[in-house]
């Protein structure tokens, strides 16, 4: 940290690429390679609530398989009272210090390969704390129901923490890099199964719509092959 109370850029930078390296470097040999593709609409209904609809596309580097995740949920977010805003950004969620969402998913394979289908209700409640330095700690614990085809009745709980921070250099263009790692605890096995590291940028190129780069790095007990590196790409989209 300098003089100003600001953290330098490179610093996070740094911390970025040692979080890259990592990732890559953690895996056994037996890694899948992944990407994934990722479009957001969110459609605003008034100054706490929020309709999502959601896209989402995977593929199999080695398979040459994908898969297809499609979801409508409802946010929810209560107003910041008593203390300032966390963000200047596109999305005022952003800015709140709790929110809930609820939604279903309908997740399925595409064209050839093993066939997979899933019906999935989830809810969520986030927390964001402001931090030293700008940062912004976000809290998430979501809770699934998951109907998968072949395998019956499951839920599933996840807890993702993750860490961010808006830059504006100049006070000109705004970018937030961010890090995050999350657990999974699946009833299927009574265990937790599954953990993710990942490490992206937001930038947003005009008012209503900001692009997503990301990196992540995922280890699951229970999958064959167990380790899987996926680079990602969302496009979110403000209403």
């Amino acid at each position: 940290m300098n003089a100003s109370g600001k953290v330098p850029i490179h610093k996070w930078t740094f911390g970025l690429l040692l979080l890259t390296w990592f990732a890559c470097h953690s895996a056994a040999q037996d890694v899948n390679d992944e990407f994934w593709a990722e479009v957001n609409g969110y459609l605003r209904l008034n100054e706490v609530t929020r309709l999502l609809l959601r896209t989402s596309f995977s593929a199999d580097d080695e398979t040459r398989t994908w898969q297809g995740d499609f979801g409508v949920h409802f946010d929810f977010a209560l107003h910041p009272v008593f203390r300032r805003a966390l963000s200047d950004g596109e999305d005022v969620f952003n800015k709140r210090f709790l929110s809930f969402l609820a939604g279903y998913r309908y997740i399925t394979s595409l064209g050839s390969g093993t066939p997979y289908l899933e019906h999935r209700w989830l809810v969520e409640m986030t927390s964001r704390f402001p931090a030293p330095g700008k940062l912004v700690l976000i809290d998430r614990h979501r809770g699934e129901i998951r109907f998968i085809s072949s395998k019956g009745f499951s839920t599933r709980y996840r807890n993702k923490l993750q860490m961010e921070r808006d830059f504006r250099p100049g006070g000109g263009f705004r970018f937030t890099p961010y890090a995050y790692g999350e657990l999974y605890y699946d009833t299927r096995y009574d265990k937790w199964n599954r953990n993710r590291y990942a490490m992206g940028m937001r930038f947003p190129a005009r008012h209503h719509f900001v692009p997503e780069l990301y990196f992540l790095h995922q280890n699951d007990s229970e999958s064959s092959p167990q380790h899987l590196n996926a680079f990602g790409v969302t496009f979110n989209l403000y209403f």
